[in-house]
């Protein structure tokens, strides 16, 4: 097979997009491997990019626009048709009862997010802001924190990978999740050498557990008690980083009263740890030249998320790790995902009150804002490149919330879940078939870019989520001169024969080179000496296995910061009123609740869980044809259930039958479910759609959540097994 035959793109399997190569027949992705040549993962891949043969080209690939017929079938519809109707219908609710009874679901799925400026102003002509988008139920709860600390909600770190001495990392599972760019490769790095540590908090002895130099197997939801320890000895043994916090932070003095909150010696009893251990860890990561932290959804997804973010920040701060090479780090993006921020007051949801983080808003709380009646009840929503039914809390409750729509539009490559109950399904070229790109950072201090241009065509009626919009709008007769991406987009489509979409991508080339000039010149990606814009754009489009383009801040990364000070706001006083609310009993036992006595976890990460994406199950089957419930031995030594044995997991909201995966990795009555299961797939001896695994989704309330943020606790869900 010649070179020239394979083609460069990126993998869609999460967020990282490493680079890839694809073969391509009969408009087909027939093989994969990995791109040598992309500049930021440099020929890394997991096993899942094998697999992108599957999202381009499955058997639920929507083909034509469809509208619901009286008896739930569909009927193939031409695309006048079909956005004029939903041009009418749109209208129609704004006339009625405004466009804050319209809801937008999803947008940026897979990190292809060329369609959210798009959608964000799409929403803004309808005359709604109410956008539930999945950052929205993982990350709110830092993007609030980092708004009161650093000055913007948009302004969130990573931690200096490659020059960290010591990495303290909780709630997180890269090697598995491969949150982390490069993740094998950089865990590798540091467990591997003997001048740097890795140091791993989880109640599971998980993969990247394995790799760590010092694990403490921590008892589930005890992590704001380990975090308090952790400052306590930091500030009682002088570790302290004084100078920088007198000059590069404020309020500490109202803060470091928390130091005295709780001793190793409480954690200990409270984490199931011992002192010693948490005084050790302490003192590495306060006397390490450079420290970072990483936590994840093991944290963001549990009770105290609020309190725990917050005092990863104050041990970072204290110890002088923010901000600098090596701790953790304000990165910058060719395109930046900064979400809208204005002076004026902030839109909250109509029921619970949840205010607007970053943007966006919980899509938990969008089956209330359906179902509950009075004034401002949502009436229609737009999904786009989600699956609210098997990725967001409460499956059971959201298919009430859409059957009670009076429209539901979905916008989506393939016949998924929530598009079976939509009125009008609009086909989306998938992230193969069309010029895309992240929005996310990929390296620090390096800024990378990653255009993917399409390798296929994909089916000839799928469109550009951006085209779709605008057919739309141009039907309601919407002025949209003002709409900037869209008064771009339709001068595009009047002077070049190149993809519209491809406007915003020259928009973000004209600002990133009027900021970065010299280190682009420096860089030999412009000259200087012409169009800065036309060659910066043109460097982009001349390279699609991606592009490093220049460095950012490394040595002044604190001038990221927006506050008015330009310093780290330490003292949140929300945040400290839950601190001193905060219950300290002497013990914590996680089985104390004789109906529900097991904490489970739901959304473990395999090598075969890939979120929705995969409509096909071919390519898991032969090594995880269904999702399990992990359970430690003791557990299942008590319960008399042994492995493989089919269970009845029961929670407050749901229950669900599962096989039993018997572990001595996980803390006992702690249990974990896998995510991305429970999909409906096509029964090819039979030709019927049938649910293959367990929707874990199923099993957790759209009540069970964090009250401010509305951020669900899908890490810490009371249930109980029974025997079938």
């Amino acid at each position: 097979m010649s070179n020239d035959d394979w083609k460069s793109t990126a993998c869609c399997m999460c967020g990282n997009n490493c680079g890839i190569e694809v073969k391509v027949e009969n408009d087909r992705i027939v093989k994969v491997r990995a791109d040598k040549n992309n500049p930021f993962s440099k020929g890394y891949v997991c096993n899942k990019s094998l697999y992108n043969p599957h999202y381009q080209s499955n058997d639920q690939r929507v083909l034509s626009p469809l509208r619901r017929r009286a008896d739930g079938s569909f009927e193939e519809i031409d695309w006048d048709t079909a956005t004029s109707e939903i041009a009418d219908k749109l209208k129609k609710i704004i006339g009625e009862t405004g466009g804050k009874t319209i809801a937008f679901c999803g947008g940026g799925g897979q990190a292809n997010h060329l369609d959210v400026p798009y959608a964000l102003f799409f929403l803004q002509a309808l005359g709604s802001k109410y956008i539930y988008n999945p950052l929205a139920q993982e990350y709110t709860q830092k993007y609030w924190i980092n708004g009161q600390m650093f000055g913007s909600e948009n302004l969130d770190f990573h931690f200096d990978e490659h020059r960290c001495d010591v990495l303290l990392m909780i709630g997180s599972n890269p090697w598995m999740s491969h949150g982390v760019q490069r993740a094998r490769k950089v865990i590798a790095e540091i467990s591997d050498d003997p001048n740097r540590k890795l140091i791993v908090v989880d109640p599971r002895r998980h993969e990247t557990a394995k790799k760590a130099d010092i694990f403490l197997q921590i008892k589930p939801g005890a992590d704001v008690y380990f975090l308090l320890a952790l400052i306590n000895v930091i500030v009682k043994e002088g570790l302290v980083t004084e100078k920088y916090v007198s000059e590069r932070t404020t309020g500490w003095d109202k803060v470091r009263w928390i130091a005295d909150l709780v001793t190793p010696e409480k954690a200990a009893r409270l984490c199931d740890l011992k002192a010693d251990q948490i005084r050790e860890v302490a003192r590495i990561f306060g006397k390490a030249k450079r420290a970072a932290t990483y936590i994840d959804l093991g944290i963001y997804h549990n009770i105290y998320m609020m309190e725990n973010v917050y005092l990863e920040r104050v041990l970072l701060a204290t110890t002088g790790n923010i901000g600098v090479p090596g701790g953790v780090a304000f990165p910058e993006g060719f395109m930046a995902l900064d979400l809208p921020e204005s002076a004026e007051e902030k839109w909250k949801t109509r029921v619970a009150g949840i205010p607007a983080i970053r943007g966006l808003f919980p899509p938990n709380a969008l089956p209330e804002e359906i179902l509950t009646p009075g004034e401002g009840r949502i009436r229609a929503v737009i999904v786009e490149g989600s699956n609210p039914l098997r990725s967001y809390a409460d499956t059971k409750k959201y298919e009430k919330a859409f059957k009670a729509l009076d429209l539901l539009v979905v916008i989506d490559p393939a016949m998924s879940e929530p598009a079976r109950f939509a009125h009008y399904v609009l086909p989306a070229k998938c992230g193969f078939e069309k010029f895309e790109a992240s929005f996310f950072s990929k390296g620090f201090p390096q800024i990378y870019y990653h255009l993917r241009q399409p390798v296929c065509k994909g089916p000839e009626l799928a469109k550009q989520e951006c085209e779709i919009h605008l057919m739309i709008l141009e039907r309601m007769g919407i002025d949209i001169s003002g709409l900037l991406p869209f008064a771009m987009l339709k001068q595009w489509q009047q002077e070049s024969d190149k993809p519209p979409v491809l406007s915003i991508v020259r928009a973000f080339a004209m600002m990133f080179a009027m900021k970065h000039p010299d280190a682009l010149i420096k860089n030999g990606i412009i000259t200087g000496e012409g169009d800065d814009t036309a060659e910066l754009f043109q460097a982009i489009l001349d390279h699609p296995e991606g592009i490093y383009l220049c460095d950012t801040l490394d040595e002044n990364n604190l001038a990221n910061l927006k506050t008015q000070d330009d310093r780290i706001h330490l003292e949140i006083p929300m945040i400290l009123d839950l601190l001193k609310k905060l219950q300290i009993p002497e013990t914590v036992d996680i089985t104390d609740d004789p109906e529900f006595p097991f904490v489970l976890q739901t959304g473990e990460r395999t090598n075969y869980t890939a979120n929705t994406i995969i409509r096909n199950h071919e390519w898991r089957a032969a090594h995880l044809p269904t999702n399990y419930v992990r359970m430690n031995r003791k557990d299942a030594d008590r319960l008399e259930v042994s492995d493989g044995e089919t269970v009845r997991v029961v929670t407050a909201t749901s229950a669900v039958s599962i096989p039993v995966k018997v572990s001595d990795d996980i803390y006992p009555g702690n249990l974990s479910i896998p995510h991305g299961f429970g999909m409906l797939h096509t029964n090819k001896q039979t030709g019927k759609l049938e649910q293959i695994g367990v929707n874990v989704n199923e099993l957790i309330s759209a009540d069970h959540r964090e009250p401010f943020t509305g951020t669900p606790l899908h890490k810490y869900i009371r249930c109980r097994i029974q025997k079938q």
